[in-house]
């Protein structure tokens, strides 16, 4: 579930930009704003939080009585928690700060029903609060809030159908109510609860937005990426879209890190291993949002590219490195320690060391939180035949 864990976070454009066309009077249109709240953006997106929080907590000081304020300002926590999945401490800062919003857009549109900026922000709330109940895998609270961000949604495309940057949100409904259920089956009895989706439509509409929006380019961009990459499995035109987020914001670990990946999975290894060494240097300069959970991906990716080169030794020293990481908030049995623990023992079988290949798989099996079944029935395997040498494609 993971991998579905920012394809929503991307909605925040959409909001500014539509409720800006919506109401003249709005700040959205006042040119000071957008450009402050933008730049505020690009450093977010390049992963300066100190500088977007800055710049968002002087928005919030000039405009108290709009949703806008604290609405930016719960992007920085969510960010952190994309970055740090495991990681719980931002959950609080988060959900207060989207609880604002929602008791200011109330506020509004009780005195004024009409109001396309608090049903937009409104929206965006609960769509992100969402968000995080279904990564903490709070599914019926998160239906609740998917609800109330789809009524919202739908009373502004009423008002505005032929927005371009609309349907950016509308298009990941489109896509995901019918895609999602079939990728993961925890999500199907959630499926009453919404309108039908549209795979094919939720493209066409998703592309509509990318092509002819005015404000939602990264946004679309990088939620096409996981699409294609998570549900389409189609790794060419990932790559596409992660080369175009990559060159416009440089300093963003998750694309510096997707780009990697997906080299890794289209076979293209030498550029695999640049990619992914750079994001371990950069962590290994403290640069902001190259933590040590975007590391620890980046060290296991690296592992399993070196074992397809068949460069064991080095596989094993990459282990070595990720088991070092400082995990003090983390997980000690996360995704990717246990990945770890299971690709550690496939080379040492490859080496022929059995006794050491064995002891790995156990320690797989008996990790209480790693929630991979595939690694564990592959443990499994492993300590009945030992892997061989023909290395076998997969996590």
């Amino acid at each position: 579930m993971h991998r579905l864990r920012s394809i929503s976070s991307a909605l925040l454009l959409l909001f500014l930009a539509s409720a800006a066309q919506a109401q003249p009077a709005s700040i959205l249109d006042d040119p000071t704003f957008q450009t402050e709240a933008k730049q505020g953006l690009e450093y977010l997106y390049n992963m300066d939080f100190g500088a977007a929080d800055q710049v968002f907590g002087e928005l919030t000081a000039l405009y108290p009585d709009h949703p806008v304020g604290p609405f930016l300002q719960a992007l920085i926590p969510w960010w952190s928690i994309q970055l740090e999945p495991d990681d719980t401490s931002q959950d609080a800062a988060f959900t207060q700060a989207l609880d604002q919003v929602i008791e200011v857009c109330g506020r509004r549109l009780k005195a004024h029903p009409g109001d396309v900026d608090a049903m937009f922000f409104k929206s965006g709330a609960h769509a992100f609060r969402g968000r995080l109940h279904s990564d903490r895998r709070r599914w019926l609270r998160a239906a609740r809030d998917g609800q109330q961000a789809l009524s919202f949604l739908k009373q502004v495309r009423e008002l505005e159908p032929d927005n371009h940057d609309l349907y950016f949100g509308i298009g990941l409904f489109d896509y995901l109510a019918e895609a999602a259920p079939k990728r993961y089956r925890v999500l199907r009895p959630f499926k009453a609860f919404f309108p039908r989706g549209d795979r094919d439509r939720g493209l066409r509409e998703l592309e509509r937005a990318r092509t002819k929006g005015q404000f939602v380019p990264t946004e679309v961009t990088y939620a096409l990426l996981q699409i294609h990459y998570v549900f389409e499995e189609d790794y060419t035109s990932s790559l596409g879209y992660a080369l175009w987020l990559r060159q416009r914001h440089p300093d963003n670990s998750l694309f510096h890190l997707y780009e990697g990946r997906i080299y890794e999975q289209l076979g293209q290894l030498g550029p695999a291993r640049r990619v992914l060494s750079e994001v371990l240097s950069r962590h290994a300069i403290g640069q902001s949002g190259y933590t040590d959970a975007i590391a620890e991906r980046a060290l296991y990716l690296l592992t399993r590219t070196e074992m397809r080169l068949g460069h064991h030794d080095a596989a094993l020293a990459h282990i070595e490195r990720l088991e070092r990481l400082n995990f003090s908030r983390r997980n000690l049995d996360s995704e990717y320690r246990g990945l770890s623990k299971l690709r550690r023992g496939m080379v040492h079988d490859i080496k022929g060391e059995r006794p050491q290949a064995v002891r790995c798989y156990r320690e797989v099996l008996a990790m209480k939180d790693f929630d991979n079944d595939s690694a564990r029935d592959r443990a499994r395997d492993f300590l009945k035949r030992p892997y061989g040498s023909k290395v076998k494609r997969g996590k």
